[in-house]
């Protein structure tokens, strides 16, 4: 896929770009859990920036369902996640924003199964003004007055691909991509908007459910015009011996990720419950089904 070359724009998108860099490695070193764990009894949940605010909900719940186990979670793009993977992360449960990065790991052998839906995510537009004069998104997009659009990068971000997806149907790529600027993740992408350093965003739909930032306008996307957003989990092969009874904790916890159980916070966040009652079907991975 072409990347278009990144707009530079006022110095708040550097100093932004320096910012969102900090939570990761907060999250790192930080680790939000019970203290005085046993330093083995840690499970390590690599998560796409989206999927952040339901997921700190859940750990609750974790937590309680595991109270003698420490629940670590890193957030940031899924191609920043799968490439720490791959150089060596120390991680568990892979939650991606696709299924492409965790089919890729799985056909390289992090994982002994395919990678599962636990959500379907929905791609939507913020800004920091009113749009109610507008009336529909190309008129947002192709205005003059629109002179920085933020998108999450399409490369390393799944949100990202989809919105170029949805702006090549629109047939209007071409005719904006100058005003086109980028975020590591949909989390960049609030925070370019939030400070104006873009007039609109694609972002996801759980950013506008959790009152993240407090945008003056959002609109929805037509459903037909986008890309599917299914939202893959990956159960990774340990990197060393562990115990039976972590093994046991990772598979029950990578289970009650996009379980029934879970249906009341996917649901508040806005994210589409993937369907259980048909068979699993083939996620797209070259090795195929191990099931």
């Amino acid at each position: 896929m072409k990347l278009f070359p990144v707009v530079t724009i006022p110095w708040i998108v550097s100093f932004l770009s320096l910012l969102s860099f900090f939570p990761i490695l907060i999250a790192q070193v930080n680790p939000v859990g019970v203290e005085e764990h046993d330093s083995g009894k840690e499970i390590t949940i690599a998560v796409a920036a989206n999927f952040k605010n339901p997921l700190e909900e859940m750990k609750v719940l974790f937590q309680k369902k595991f109270p003698h186990w420490k629940i670590i979670t890193l957030y940031g793009s899924s191609g920043h996640l799968t490439n720490q993977i791959r150089n060596g992360a120390n991680v568990n449960i892979f939650l991606s924003a696709d299924l492409d990065f965790p089919n890729s790991l799985y056909d390289d052998g992090f994982s002994d199964s395919p990678p599962e839906v636990y959500a379907e995510g929905i791609l939507v537009l913020v800004s920091n003004n009113s749009l109610t004069s507008f009336q529909n998104i190309e008129q947002i997009l192709v205005s003059p007055n629109t002179k920085y659009i933020a998108i999450a990068n399409p490369r390393t971000a799944p949100y990202g691909k989809v919105t170029v997806e949805y702006l090549k149907h629109l047939g209007i790529l071409q005719s904006i991509e100058a005003k086109l600027v980028y975020g590591e993740s949909v989390t960049q992408v609030n925070q370019f908007v939030f400070a104006s350093a873009a007039d609109v965003g694609f972002t996801s739909y759980s950013s506008v459910k959790a009152n993240e930032m407090d945008w003056k306008d959002w609109k929805p996307l037509d459903p037909k015009k986008v890309p599917s957003l299914r939202q893959g989990k990956l159960l990774l092969k340990p990197q060393g011996p562990i115990t039976d009874e972590k093994k046991l904790i990772m598979k029950q916890l990578y289970e009650l990720i996009g379980s029934k159980e879970l249906d009341p916070i996917l649901k508040k966040y806005g994210y589409k419950i993937p369907n259980r009652n048909s068979k699993r079907k083939d996620t797209g991975s070259k090795r195929g089904k191990s099931f």
